[in-house]
């Protein structure tokens, strides 16, 4: 390129900045929102029901259903949470994830139901334990003892399975 070219290139490109900037600050101004107060008023869309609580939730929340809580002595809470696509149960504890889905919080207080909140992507769902799975009455926790461990030397405890021990299947007539 040219001087002269040049010079007059720079010369289009401060009259444009300059002309960009007036009309910017025309519209400062205008960030009175009671204008929009009319509309408001009228209600063009319905009157406004409801709480953010009582909000919908998201759709992929809906494959979900709380049971209950677990705990095993000083690990962290585990919540039990039914996914009604695959009929699979999940024991899942806070930063777990069940597919794209993750487990962001599990709340449990004295008296009233726990509480599970899930993400996917940018959608948060909160549910709350299903009473009905848990069965009415049931405690909401479950406390698991620690696994009793065999000592050698000892009688093996009836009804606990034992370590290296394993059942065989065995079917009769099937042959090759």
């Amino acid at each position: 390129m040219t001087t002269r070219t040049m010079r007059n290139f720079t010369a289009v490109c401060a009259f444009g900045m300059s002309l960009c900037g007036t009309f910017a600050r025309a519209t400062d101004g205008t960030r009175d929102f009671a204008r929009y107060q009319v509309i408001l008023d009228r209600a063009p869309f319905g009157a406004m029901a409801g709480t953010a609580v009582e909000a919908q939730q998201p759709s992929f929340s809906t494959r979900f259903t709380f049971i209950g809580t677990a705990k095993e002595g000083d690990k962290p809470l585990i919540a039990i949470v039914m996914d009604k696509e695959g009929n699979r149960v999940h024991f899942v504890a806070a930063g777990d994830k069940i597919g794209p889905v993750t487990v962001v919080k599990i709340e449990k207080v004295d008296k009233a139901p726990a509480k599970l909140v899930l993400k996917q992507d940018l959608e948060v769902a909160t549910l709350l334990m299903d009473s009905k799975a848990a069965g009415v009455g049931a405690p909401p926790a479950v406390e698991v003892p620690p696994p009793q461990l065999v000592q050698p030397g000892q009688p093996p405890i009836p009804g606990v399975a034992q370590p290296g021990v394993r059942r065989i299947p065995f079917v009769r007539g099937i042959s090759k």
